[in-house]
């Protein structure tokens, strides 16, 4: 039996995988996404795009798409703490949520998973990526040259070989490879049970018509005294998601959901129910050989927050530029080492910060002393900063922190690059976080700067965009300075040398 090569196979078909297929479309590698279910997601399980997944979702030319998929309604979002939906109203999210606006220029989407993947899938067959259904993953082995796949067509019941360059396990929370790898995880592990009950009512008159509602519910007469209230993609539907109970029966969830929507009297039907468990679990390692791991596979949280779907996303984007230069011999393989040094320590951050959210909105006074206050919400999106040992040149002296708030911003290699406006030598305005796409960029207030920088790019066979300004000020470098941006929006290198810019491609691509 002959075996099929291909540089690589996602295993998953979820947001992590597939978005990895397209972050490595857009950067000129076809992969083969495999996925046992019959298709894509058709619940609506997370909801939301932040800004800075937006950004990346532009440069793969889906952000409209994302935005037409949302639900019915005015593209708004309501996000509250009350006693119930027609009850007091306890704390407003979206009231005092900071004006992300001034850190991005993208505005949030609001599609949920089964729309977003929709999308995502299409741009990743649009962009020669192979996704075959209903084909599970039964083993793999590595080697110092390769990955060796058995993979099974589940309608033929017939299993063949595949043998990819590298692997990418997307294969969600219950999957098999990262123990197959023997990679262990660590965090709290299982939280809370709930179940999660979707029914169909007119509550338009209490709900109001913004396209995404959630009440985080505090009232004693629920179970545990919480539970959580969420519109859906479909005009009167929603999901009740209450604490679990095993001897809870549909007259039970019936009245709970009269509780949660202050309603007595309502009609409504269910229509579906499942149950399952809060986590907190994030992998020791993100990679293992030639095998690297992105979404739940990765890092598992509970959804209070939203940021589990955009951490998903978010993963194949800052592994997609990399892994492409490692397989088009523009990187050397150590530059994959960075994916594990820069996104293990984010991923901790967000899952402890959905932790601390659902102790605070579900009153878990206990899982709050843990755990502790979640941080900053426009520092969780817009402040991390790299490690210094990442894909990136440190500055010595540089203050070794994970996170800066976006205003108080550094600009420093491993932060991103602020969203500013920059005056070009020609007069012309010049926004980095507008021109961002598959390339390194160089803004350059030193004289030969961006000479320079494109004959070190053309020296490496790298695509650079250079943009030569009056001041770099606005990037808090200094007033003639060079500053190198990654692919990914990431600063890299800043200084005033010239020689510098071809030095710092080299350390980052591992040259």
């Amino acid at each position: 039996m002959s075996t099929e090569h291909i540089d690589v196979v996602i295993v998953g078909a979820g947001l992590a995988g597939l978005s990895s297929a397209v972050f490595l479309g857009m950067n000129g590698v076809k992969a083969l996404v495999v996925e046992r279910r019959e298709g894509t997601s058709v619940l609506p399980k997370a909801r939301g795009a932040n800004p800075v997944t937006m950004e990346a979702l532009r440069t793969a030319g889906l952000a409209e798409a994302i935005h037409k998929a949302m639900p019915p309604g005015k593209p708004a979002i309501t996000s509250v703490v009350s006693e119930s939906l027609t009850g007091k109203v306890l704390y407003d999210h979206v009231a005092h949520r900071p004006d992300f606006s001034m850190f991005s220029p993208e505005r949030p989407g609001m599609a949920s998973q089964a729309r977003a993947e929709e999308a995502l899938l299409r741009r990743a067959l649009e962009l020669g990526a192979q996704v075959r259904f209903k084909t599970r993953c039964e083993s793999l082995a590595q080697d110092g040259e390769g990955v060796e796949l058995a993979l099974c067509d589940l309608d033929a019941e017939r299993t063949y070989a595949v043998r990819a360059r590298y692997v990418i396990a997307s294969d969600g929370i219950r999957g098999s490879i990262a123990g197959w790898l023997g990679i262990g995880t660590h965090g709290l592990g299982a939280i809370k049970s709930v179940t999660a009950v979707r029914f169909k009512a007119d509550l338009a008159q209490w709900a109001g018509d913004n396209a995404m509602v959630i009440h985080y519910l505090q009232n004693p007469a629920l179970p545990d005294g919480a539970g959580v209230l969420v519109s859906t993609d479909y005009k009167d539907e929603w999901v009740a998601n209450m604490s679990a109970d095993p001897g809870r029966d549909e007259a039970g969830m019936r009245e709970i959901i009269k509780i949660m929507t202050g309603l007595p009297d309502l009609d409504f039907e269910i229509i579906g129910t499942v149950s399952y468990d809060y986590g907190h679990r994030i992998a020791d390692r993100f990679r293992a050989g030639r095998v690297l791991l992105t979404g739940d596979a990765a890092h598992v949280m509970p959804p209070t927050g939203g940021q589990g779907g955009n951490t998903a996303v978010q993963d194949g984007y800052y592994l997609g530029w990399k892994l492409a230069a490692v397989i088009q011999g523009k990187a050397g393989p150590a530059l994959l080492d960075s994916y594990e040094i820069e996104r293990q320590p984010y991923a901790e951050e967000v899952c402890n910060w959905q932790v601390a959210n659902l102790a605070e909105r579900r009153r878990i006074d206990t899982l709050a002393e843990r755990i502790g206050a979640p941080l900053d919400h426009a520092t969780l999106l817009f402040g991390y900063v790299c490690p210094p040992n990442g894909a990136l040149v440190p500055e010595p002296g540089a203050e070794d922190q994970r996170f800066e708030h976006p205003a108080q911003a550094s600009g420093r290699p491993g932060a991103r690059v602020p969203y500013v406006e920059l005056e070009g030598v020609d007069g012309g305005k010049v926004s980095p976080r507008h021109l961002l796409g598959p390339w390194f960029m160089v803004f350059t207030a030193v004289q030969g700067g961006a000479e320079a920088a494109r004959a070190a790019a053309g020296e490496l066979g790298i695509e650079l965009k250079a943009y030569p300004v009056k001041s770099t000020v606005p990037l808090h470098a200094g007033e003639r300075q060079t500053v190198l941006v990654r692919p990914d929006g990431v600063v890299a290198w800043r200084g005033a040398d010239n020689a510098g810019i071809g030095r710092a491609l080299r350390t980052v691509l591992c040259r």
